[in-house]
């Protein structure tokens, strides 16, 4: 048999052993309990951005969303009526009663739409105003976001500790974009052209009394602060005018192509204007002579112009009430004459005014 070799002692190692042992017991839960939890703390949530669009267009709101998505904003719509007016500068006091850090507004006017943007870690309220034919959705959400970044740029991290993600340039991508937003904005939108009724009563001095007409126009409103309008002044009962060698009625017919000023009115909802109208008149006049004599009908061709005063009260985006009024000349003036007699005329000057309803499509 081989002889054995004898062992060495272990006690060393095993002391050893069961000093790291004990150790590693007493740091365990050090290293794994985690920071104390407070009974107070609520779990974290995303940044949350309210959202509004006025009024309600479903591809600007989706477009919107999909580019505060990207860079990691929650989104919520904000609590207001439909029918409330643009908050504007109010949209800061939104934000803390809803936890939000910041607000959107995109407000589409006649002829404009503005972009405004409340940021509640600045307490600056930033707008940023386009013409409708530039106000597509991925124009409007972009310039949005971007109005909410310039707003933190001065809080902004040195570019060291910035994610290297953090790209101002970035948008949403094909897939993160709402369908069919990239087409033209929809028609619906562009409130460039209007369509107006309305009834008309003026006069003239000259013997002829107060006339009526219904007023028949359109306009197109292809700036902010210009429109052309055509409008066509349809008599209704006439003038009568007599005397004992007879009567007559007269019908006086107008047509006006009117280029437009539009005033800004200091109001959303307010909206006057200034025009010059020139165009043409046909008076009608049907003659009634009394026994013996012979009557006559006549047409009578004039010059045209007036000065015009609009005012446009908005009822909703699409429904404005307007109340105008005219002061205008006819050149020749139209004159009723029974035999040798001018028994009566008519635009030296005339002044009319009318209350209608204008629709815009």
């Amino acid at each position: 048999m081989r002889p054995t070799r004898p062992s060495k002692p272990r006690a060393p190692a095993i002391v050893v052993a069961g000093a790291l042992a004990i150790a590693l017991v007493g740091v365990a839960p050090v290293a794994w309990a985690g920071p104390p939890e407070h009974p107070d703390s609520v779990p974290a949530r995303d940044e949350l951005v309210l959202t509004r669009i006025v009024p309600a267009d479903d591809s600007v709101a989706a477009r919107l969303r999909a580019e505060l998505g990207v860079i990691g904003l929650e989104t919520e719509d904000l609590d207001i009526s439909a029918e409330a007016p643009t908050l504007g500068p109010e949209l800061l006091d939104r934000l803390a009663p809803a936890g939000a850090s910041a607000a959107i507004e995109i407000a589409f006017g006649s002829g404009h739409v503005d972009v405004w943007v409340a940021d509640g870690s600045t307490g600056k309220t930033l707008t940023r105003r386009f013409d409708l034919d530039q106000a597509e959705p991925r124009t409007l959400a972009i310039a949005a976001v971007e109005l909410l970044r310039a707003s933190r740029l001065e809080f902004a991290p040195p570019p060291a500790a910035q994610h290297s993600t953090d790209d101002s340039s970035e948008q949403a991508t094909e897939r993160e974009r709402p369908p069919g937003d990239e087409g033209p904005n929809p028609p619906d939108r562009a409130m460039r052209g209007s369509l107006s009724l309305a009834p008309m009563i003026g006069g003239s001095p000259g013997g002829l009394g107060l006339s009526t007409h219904t007023e028949i126009a359109g306009r197109w409103a292809p700036r902010e602060r210009f429109a052309l309008r055509i409008a066509l002044w349809v008599p209704t009962l006439g003038n009568r005018v007599a005397n004992e060698q007879g009567g007559a009625r007269v019908f006086v017919g107008m047509a006006f192509v009117e280029p437009q000023l539009r005033l800004p009115g200091g109001a959303p909802w307010f909206h006057p204007e200034l025009g010059l109208g020139l165009g043409a008149a046909v008076t009608g006049i049907v003659g009634e002579a009394s026994e013996g004599l012979r009557s006559n009908t006549t047409a009578l061709g004039s010059f045209a112009a007036h000065t015009h005063v609009g005012l446009g009260f908005e009822i909703v985006p699409r429904l404005w009430v307007r109340a105008d009024g005219y002061v205008g000349i006819l050149q020749p003036q139209p004159r009723v004459i029974f035999i040798d007699e001018v028994v009566a005329r008519l635009g030296m000057p005339f002044a009319s005014g009318s209350l209608g309803v204008e629709i815009w499509i």
